[in-house]
Protein backbone atom coordinates (compact mmCIF):
# COMPACT_ATOMS: atom_id res chain seq x y z
CA UNK A 1 0.00 0.00 0.00
CA UNK A 2 1.21 3.23 -0.88
CA UNK A 3 1.01 6.76 1.09
CA UNK A 4 0.65 8.68 -2.65
CA UNK A 5 -2.80 9.99 -2.77
CA UNK A 6 -5.09 9.96 -5.96
CA UNK A 7 -7.44 12.43 -7.21
CA UNK A 8 -10.57 10.64 -5.36
CA UNK A 9 -8.45 10.46 -2.40
CA UNK A 10 -8.43 14.31 -2.26
CA UNK A 11 -11.87 14.16 -3.04
CA UNK A 12 -13.30 12.14 -0.18
CA UNK A 13 -10.88 13.66 2.29
CA UNK A 14 -11.56 17.38 1.19
CA UNK A 15 -15.11 17.17 0.03
CA UNK A 16 -14.61 19.26 -3.17
CA UNK A 17 -15.46 17.43 -6.49
CA UNK A 18 -12.21 15.62 -8.22
CA UNK A 19 -13.60 17.30 -11.22
CA UNK A 20 -13.46 21.45 -9.20
CA UNK A 21 -10.01 20.20 -8.00
CA UNK A 22 -8.83 19.73 -11.60
CA UNK A 23 -9.84 23.15 -12.58
CA UNK A 24 -8.47 24.66 -9.88
CA UNK A 25 -5.24 23.40 -10.64
CA UNK A 26 -5.26 24.46 -14.03
CA UNK A 27 -6.76 27.75 -13.14
CA UNK A 28 -4.59 28.66 -10.50
CA UNK A 29 -1.44 25.81 -10.15
CA UNK A 30 -1.89 25.54 -6.83
CA UNK A 31 -1.53 21.68 -5.91
CA UNK A 32 0.17 20.23 -8.78
CA UNK A 33 0.27 16.08 -8.93
CA UNK A 34 3.53 14.39 -9.48
CA UNK A 35 3.47 11.08 -11.89
CA UNK A 36 4.83 7.71 -11.28
CA UNK A 37 7.10 6.23 -13.89
CA UNK A 38 4.11 5.09 -15.71
CA UNK A 39 2.72 8.43 -16.10
CA UNK A 40 0.04 8.06 -13.47
CA UNK A 41 -0.97 11.17 -11.37
CA UNK A 42 -0.74 11.34 -7.35
CA UNK A 43 -0.27 14.13 -4.73
CA UNK A 44 1.71 14.40 -1.56
CA UNK A 45 0.71 15.29 2.22
CA UNK A 46 1.31 18.60 1.76
CA UNK A 47 -0.97 18.81 -1.50
CA UNK A 48 -3.65 17.90 0.53
CA UNK A 49 -2.65 19.88 3.64
CA UNK A 50 -2.91 22.58 1.49
CA UNK A 51 -6.04 21.91 -0.52
CA UNK A 52 -7.82 21.28 3.15
CA UNK A 53 -6.75 24.84 4.14
CA UNK A 54 -7.83 26.31 0.87
CA UNK A 55 -11.25 25.07 1.40
CA UNK A 56 -11.07 25.98 5.03
CA UNK A 57 -10.46 30.17 3.90
CA UNK A 58 -13.08 29.17 1.15
CA UNK A 59 -16.02 27.96 3.65
CA UNK A 60 -15.22 31.10 5.98
CA UNK A 61 -16.10 33.49 3.04
CA UNK A 62 -12.97 34.33 0.82
CA UNK A 63 -13.23 33.60 -2.98
CA UNK A 64 -11.08 30.42 -4.09
CA UNK A 65 -9.09 33.07 -6.46
CA UNK A 66 -7.89 34.62 -3.70
CA UNK A 67 -7.09 31.77 -1.34
CA UNK A 68 -5.88 29.92 -4.20
CA UNK A 69 -3.17 32.35 -5.17
CA UNK A 70 -1.83 33.33 -1.71
CA UNK A 71 1.96 31.81 -0.81
CA UNK A 72 2.70 29.74 1.82
CA UNK A 73 3.65 32.31 4.05
CA UNK A 74 0.27 34.06 3.78
CA UNK A 75 -1.72 31.08 3.79
CA UNK A 76 -0.47 29.79 6.72
CA UNK A 77 -1.10 33.25 8.44
CA UNK A 78 -4.53 33.29 6.92
CA UNK A 79 -5.04 29.90 8.67
CA UNK A 80 -3.71 31.23 11.77
CA UNK A 81 -6.15 34.25 12.15
CA UNK A 82 -8.90 31.72 11.15
CA UNK A 83 -8.43 29.87 14.57
CA UNK A 84 -8.58 32.69 16.41
CA UNK A 85 -11.72 33.38 15.57
CA UNK A 86 -13.74 30.24 14.33
CA UNK A 87 -13.65 27.61 16.99
CA UNK A 88 -15.75 25.39 14.88
CA UNK A 89 -13.05 25.71 12.23
CA UNK A 90 -10.14 25.90 14.53
CA UNK A 91 -11.17 22.69 15.13
CA UNK A 92 -11.89 21.06 11.58
CA UNK A 93 -8.16 22.49 10.74
CA UNK A 94 -6.67 20.70 13.78
CA UNK A 95 -8.30 17.16 12.95
CA UNK A 96 -6.95 17.69 9.26
CA UNK A 97 -3.12 18.57 11.00
CA UNK A 98 -3.52 15.17 13.32
CA UNK A 99 -4.68 13.33 10.17
CA UNK A 100 -1.35 14.57 8.40
CA UNK A 101 0.58 13.70 11.22
CA UNK A 102 -1.27 10.02 11.14
CA UNK A 103 0.16 9.57 7.23
CA UNK A 104 3.13 10.94 8.52
CA UNK A 105 3.51 8.68 11.94
CA UNK A 106 5.06 12.30 12.95
CA UNK A 107 4.04 11.56 17.01
CA UNK A 108 5.84 15.25 17.69
CA UNK A 109 3.57 17.05 15.49
CA UNK A 110 0.18 14.69 17.00
CA UNK A 111 1.30 15.15 20.18
CA UNK A 112 1.97 19.43 19.79
CA UNK A 113 -1.64 19.78 18.28
CA UNK A 114 -3.02 17.23 20.94
CA UNK A 115 -2.02 19.40 23.41
CA UNK A 116 -2.23 22.44 22.47
CA UNK A 117 -5.73 22.12 22.50
CA UNK A 118 -6.27 19.99 25.49
CA UNK A 119 -4.60 22.49 27.69
CA UNK A 120 -7.10 25.31 26.31
CA UNK A 121 -10.19 23.09 26.33
CA UNK A 122 -10.02 19.80 28.72
CA UNK A 123 -9.48 16.17 28.13
CA UNK A 124 -13.28 16.06 27.27
CA UNK A 125 -13.72 18.29 24.65
CA UNK A 126 -10.12 17.00 23.23
CA UNK A 127 -11.99 13.64 22.98
CA UNK A 128 -15.22 14.25 21.74
CA UNK A 129 -14.35 17.13 19.32
CA UNK A 130 -11.34 16.30 18.10
CA UNK A 131 -10.38 12.81 18.85
CA UNK A 132 -13.87 10.98 17.72
CA UNK A 133 -13.60 13.00 14.48
CA UNK A 134 -10.36 12.17 13.80
CA UNK A 135 -11.25 8.41 14.32
CA UNK A 136 -14.14 8.87 11.22
CA UNK A 137 -11.77 10.43 9.01
CA UNK A 138 -8.72 7.29 10.01
CA UNK A 139 -11.55 5.02 9.16
CA UNK A 140 -12.63 7.15 5.55
CA UNK A 141 -8.36 6.86 4.75
CA UNK A 142 -8.67 3.10 5.58
CA UNK A 143 -12.27 2.64 3.41
CA UNK A 144 -10.09 4.47 0.45
CA UNK A 145 -6.80 1.82 0.89
CA UNK A 146 -4.53 5.02 1.88
CA UNK A 147 -3.76 4.17 5.26
CA UNK A 148 -1.92 1.01 6.06
CA UNK A 149 -2.53 -0.86 9.88
CA UNK A 150 0.47 1.04 11.22
CA UNK A 151 -1.02 4.36 10.58
CA UNK A 152 -4.09 3.62 12.15
CA UNK A 153 -2.38 1.77 15.46
CA UNK A 154 -0.13 4.88 15.17
CA UNK A 155 -2.96 7.22 16.18
CA UNK A 156 -5.80 4.26 18.00
CA UNK A 157 -2.52 3.56 20.12
CA UNK A 158 -1.60 7.10 20.73
CA UNK A 159 -5.54 7.83 21.85
CA UNK A 160 -5.90 4.79 23.85
CA UNK A 161 -2.94 5.87 25.71
CA UNK A 162 -4.22 9.40 26.74
CA UNK A 163 -7.69 7.25 27.86
CA UNK A 164 -6.06 5.05 30.20
CA UNK A 165 -3.98 8.06 32.02
CA UNK A 166 -6.84 9.62 32.59
CA UNK A 167 -8.75 7.05 33.96
CA UNK A 168 -5.96 6.04 35.86
CA UNK A 169 -6.24 10.25 37.58
CA UNK A 170 -9.26 9.29 38.53
CA UNK A 171 -9.37 7.79 42.37
CA UNK A 172 -11.86 4.66 42.71
CA UNK A 173 -14.77 5.31 44.80
CA UNK A 174 -17.48 2.79 46.03
CA UNK A 175 -20.84 3.02 45.18
CA UNK A 176 -24.05 1.50 45.31
CA UNK A 177 -24.22 2.06 41.28
CA UNK A 178 -21.69 -0.40 40.10
CA UNK A 179 -21.35 -0.57 35.93
CA UNK A 180 -19.53 -3.67 33.97
CA UNK A 181 -18.30 -2.91 30.50
CA UNK A 182 -17.18 -4.96 27.96
CA UNK A 183 -16.94 -5.47 23.95
CA UNK A 184 -18.32 -8.85 22.52
CA UNK A 185 -16.22 -11.65 21.09
CA UNK A 186 -14.53 -10.61 17.70
CA UNK A 187 -15.10 -6.52 18.84
CA UNK A 188 -11.63 -5.23 19.03
CA UNK A 189 -11.66 -1.67 18.62
CA UNK A 190 -11.89 -0.63 22.54
CA UNK A 191 -11.35 3.59 22.16
CA UNK A 192 -15.41 4.28 22.55
CA UNK A 193 -16.23 2.09 25.69
CA UNK A 194 -12.42 3.18 27.30
CA UNK A 195 -14.42 6.70 26.82
CA UNK A 196 -17.44 5.36 28.67
CA UNK A 197 -15.21 3.82 31.36
CA UNK A 198 -13.74 7.28 31.90
CA UNK A 199 -17.06 8.97 32.10
CA UNK A 200 -18.36 6.44 34.15
CA UNK A 201 -15.69 6.50 36.94
CA UNK A 202 -15.26 10.67 36.82
CA UNK A 203 -18.98 10.65 37.83
CA UNK A 204 -18.06 8.73 40.93
CA UNK A 205 -19.65 5.74 40.07
CA UNK A 206 -18.09 2.39 40.15
CA UNK A 207 -16.54 0.78 36.92
CA UNK A 208 -15.14 -2.58 35.43
CA UNK A 209 -13.97 -2.53 32.80
CA UNK A 210 -13.49 -6.00 30.86
CA UNK A 211 -12.01 -4.87 27.67
CA UNK A 212 -12.45 -6.65 24.33
CA UNK A 213 -13.45 -9.73 22.72
CA UNK A 214 -15.21 -10.98 25.90
CA UNK A 215 -17.52 -14.15 26.13
CA UNK A 216 -21.22 -13.64 27.39
CA UNK A 217 -20.09 -16.64 29.58
CA UNK A 218 -17.44 -15.11 31.06
CA UNK A 219 -18.88 -11.67 31.59
CA UNK A 220 -21.65 -13.74 33.41
CA UNK A 221 -19.50 -15.12 35.77
CA UNK A 222 -17.94 -11.87 36.46
CA UNK A 223 -21.52 -10.33 37.11
CA UNK A 224 -22.40 -13.08 39.64
CA UNK A 225 -18.95 -11.72 41.78
CA UNK A 226 -19.50 -8.39 41.73
CA UNK A 227 -23.19 -7.75 40.97
CA UNK A 228 -23.20 -4.62 38.89
CA UNK A 229 -26.42 -2.52 38.70
CA UNK A 230 -25.62 -1.66 34.94
CA UNK A 231 -24.26 -3.73 32.24
CA UNK A 232 -22.65 -1.84 29.51
CA UNK A 233 -22.06 -3.76 25.77
CA UNK A 234 -20.88 -1.68 23.00
CA UNK A 235 -20.75 -2.73 18.99
CA UNK A 236 -17.62 -1.38 17.12
CA UNK A 237 -19.05 -3.53 14.00
CA UNK A 238 -22.18 -4.39 14.28
CA UNK A 239 -23.14 -7.79 13.43
CA UNK A 240 -25.82 -9.31 10.70
CA UNK A 241 -29.33 -8.66 11.60
CA UNK A 242 -29.94 -12.80 12.32
CA UNK A 243 -26.56 -12.57 14.50
CA UNK A 244 -27.11 -9.60 16.33
CA UNK A 245 -30.70 -10.57 17.04
CA UNK A 246 -29.16 -14.34 18.66
CA UNK A 247 -26.45 -11.95 20.67
CA UNK A 248 -29.33 -10.15 22.03
CA UNK A 249 -31.65 -12.71 22.88
CA UNK A 250 -28.41 -14.26 24.46
CA UNK A 251 -27.63 -11.24 26.83
CA UNK A 252 -31.66 -10.63 27.10
CA UNK A 253 -32.09 -14.33 29.20
CA UNK A 254 -28.48 -14.53 30.71
CA UNK A 255 -28.97 -10.97 32.77
CA UNK A 256 -32.53 -10.64 33.40
CA UNK A 257 -31.54 -8.98 36.95
CA UNK A 258 -29.59 -6.69 35.64
CA UNK A 259 -30.00 -3.09 33.80
CA UNK A 260 -27.97 -4.08 30.61
CA UNK A 261 -27.27 -0.83 28.24
CA UNK A 262 -26.37 -2.13 24.23
CA UNK A 263 -24.27 0.32 22.16
CA UNK A 264 -24.58 0.78 18.40
CA UNK A 265 -27.00 -2.38 17.98
CA UNK A 266 -28.35 -1.27 14.63
CA UNK A 267 -31.81 -2.94 14.74
CA UNK A 268 -34.87 -1.04 14.37
CA UNK A 269 -37.10 0.42 16.98
CA UNK A 270 -39.58 -2.39 16.53
CA UNK A 271 -36.76 -5.04 16.86
CA UNK A 272 -35.92 -3.36 19.83
CA UNK A 273 -39.23 -4.15 21.65
CA UNK A 274 -38.29 -7.33 21.54
CA UNK A 275 -35.88 -7.46 24.29
CA UNK A 276 -37.64 -5.85 27.43
CA UNK A 277 -34.46 -5.97 29.95
CA UNK A 278 -32.25 -4.79 27.07
CA UNK A 279 -31.87 -0.49 26.75
CA UNK A 280 -30.35 0.78 23.97
CA UNK A 281 -27.93 3.86 23.55
CA UNK A 282 -27.24 5.53 20.51
CA UNK A 283 -24.61 8.34 21.52
CA UNK A 284 -22.66 9.02 24.24
CA UNK A 285 -25.25 11.57 25.39
CA UNK A 286 -27.53 8.60 26.01
CA UNK A 287 -25.04 7.60 28.72
CA UNK A 288 -24.87 10.70 30.17
CA UNK A 289 -28.26 11.05 30.70
CA UNK A 290 -28.02 7.15 32.62
CA UNK A 291 -25.03 9.17 34.65
CA UNK A 292 -26.58 12.05 35.80
CA UNK A 293 -29.42 9.55 37.03
CA UNK A 294 -26.92 7.55 38.55
CA UNK A 295 -25.38 10.41 40.62
CA UNK A 296 -28.82 11.60 41.81
CA UNK A 297 -29.70 8.31 43.07
CA UNK A 298 -26.25 8.08 44.74
CA UNK A 299 -26.53 11.35 46.28
CA UNK A 300 -30.05 10.03 47.68
CA UNK A 301 -28.56 7.38 49.56
CA UNK A 302 -26.14 9.01 50.87
CA UNK A 303 -28.45 11.59 52.21
CA UNK A 304 -30.02 8.57 53.86
CA UNK A 305 -26.84 7.15 55.17
CA UNK A 306 -26.70 10.66 57.19
CA UNK A 307 -30.19 10.64 58.59
CA UNK A 308 -30.02 7.07 60.05
CA UNK A 309 -26.29 7.51 61.52
CA UNK A 310 -27.41 10.95 63.08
Amino acid sequence: MENNLSIKDLENLSGIKAHTIRVWEKRYNFIQPQRTATNIRFYLNNDLKKLLNVTALMNSGMKISKAAMLETNKLNEAIENLQKTDLDTFEKLLVNDLIIATLNCDIIMFEKHYSDYHKKYGFESTVENILYPLLTRIGLLWTVNKMNISQEHFSSQLIKQKLFAAINEIPIKTSTTKFLLFLPEKQYHEIGLLYAHYLIRKSGVQSVYLGSSVPLSDVKICSEKIKPTHILCSFTIPLAKDKMSLYLRKTSNLFKDNNVLVHNASIDKLTKRSYPYLSFLSTIEDLKKILLRSIDFESMEGLKLQCKDS
